[in-house]
């Protein structure tokens, strides 16, 4: 018993260090939920979800294009990784500069909001395919869990001494600033020579990188159009409702981009067998899970949401946590699926199922818009609803062709 226990926290390794970032995530958000008032919670998660968008031009599906373009070649993986991330940077300074335009109620804030979100995201998800090629899921593990825990102690002496969020905005820039020369400096991604022989580098990015970059685009539209929708046109007292759900429910999320991102580099050039019990083991994991997470919030929802946010006033999104985390396992059964949709060289395959999906979220939020947040909710269940079902029709009929071609 012990033994087996053993062995599944080392074969877990790497969900669990997942894991402990999407706790160090939730705390942050349900302390500034706590000791901000309502308009500046939902202000912070507005200005959180439009930096999410704009920074998704930071990374459209270059990590997965980097890992399986290189075929787990190291030395292509890091010089494809340093090319990435300075056109990365790039495109932050663009961002930042261009967002001095807009008419927000603070450009300081959502600039400094928009840089935590490039180094707590875009950075991991670019440099990520350097461990996957290598299989460093160990050293990485361990990066995320400090990562992790460092964020959890920002947090608490941020709500101790009841810091400003510009303060704790700045406090988490810089443990991402650290953590991205370290994790540089491990991976030997050098950068000054990327700009050296630019030129030589753009040549290795062959037309295929289109096909990623449209199913980011079109995942993303489908996935953030209810949230961009709840953060650009409800008021910010209601959004703060649709944010603390959606916070909560994301904790499925990001168990199944653990185990996608394990997936992928073990599903390349694997036999059919292997491909199908991979699939498999995963499936009755995260689903077994997912149900019994989704039953517990059933029955405990309204109590998390009043003991996680301390004010009442967030019982009032126990209905949209149930609809958003319904939709969430539809998801997680769908990237599964995706996963091998992703390994076999299909990628192109998802952007028609993507675009149907997103013309589903449109047309429910046009329909609906007087229903408000709730409109957003059911827009966000039927899209991923829809490629959930999508997904696992065309995964399986790749399976067959790919059976009958062997």
């Amino acid at each position: 018993m012990k033994h087996t226990i053993k062995q599944f926290l080392i074969n877990q390794f790497y969900p669990i260090s997942l894991y402990a970032r999407q706790i160090a995530g939730t705390i942050v958000i349900l302390f500034l939920g706590r000791y901000l008032s309502v308009y500046d919670y939902g202000l912070f998660s507005s200005y959180k979800t439009l930096a999410t968008f704009w920074l998704l031009f930071a990374n459209i599906g270059y990590n997965e294009y980097i890992l399986v373009s290189s075929q787990n070649i190291i030395r292509e993986v890091k010089l494809k990784i340093s090319l990435f991330i300075i056109n990365a940077i790039l495109i932050l300074l663009l961002i930042s500069f261009f967002s001095t335009f807009c008419n927000l109620e603070s450009n300081f804030l959502f600039i400094l909001v928009l840089l935590r979100t490039f180094f707590d995201n875009i950075f991991f998800a670019i440099i990520l395919p350097y461990f996957q090629a290598s299989k460093k899921f160990n050293i990485i593990s361990y990066v995320n869990i400090f990562y992790s825990l460092a964020m959890i102690l920002i947090t608490l002496l941020s709500y101790k001494f009841n810091l400003s969020l510009t303060k704790f905005l700045i406090l988490n820039i810089g443990l991402g600033l650290l953590n991205f020369i370290q994790v540089s400096s491990y991976a030997r991604i050098n950068y000054i020579l990327a700009f050296k022989y630019l030129n030589k580098l753009v040549k290795m990015i062959d037309k295929s990188i289109f096909a990623y970059i449209g199913v980011v685009l079109c995942s993303y539209l489908y996935m953030q159009i209810p949230s961009l929708y709840t953060a650009t046109f409800i008021s910010k007292e209601e959004a703060a409702l649709y944010f603390a759900a959606f916070t909560i429910s994301s904790i499925i999320s990001l168990l199944i981009i653990a185990q996608v991102q394990k997936m992928v580099p073990e599903m390349i050039k694997a036999s059919i067998i292997k491909i199908k019990n991979i699939i498999n083991t995963n499936l009755k994991f995260i689903i077994g899970l997912n149900l019994v997470i989704f039953i517990f919030f059933v029955f405990f929802g309204k109590y998390i949401l009043t003991l996680l946010y301390s004010k009442e006033y967030y019982t009032n999104a126990y209905p949209l946590l149930l609809i958003l985390t319904l939709s969430n396992i539809s998801i997680a059964i769908a990237a599964i699926y995706g996963a091998y949709i992703t390994a076999s060289g299909n990628q192109h395959m998802k952007i028609k199922m993507q675009i149907e999906a997103i013309f589903i979220s449109v047309i429910i939020l046009f329909l609906f818009h007087k229903y408000k947040i709730y409109a957003a909710a059911i827009a966000y269940f039927l899209s991923g609803l829809h490629i959930g079902i999508r997904y696992v029709l065309k995964a399986k009929k790749l399976l067959l062709k790919q059976k009958i071609n062997c």
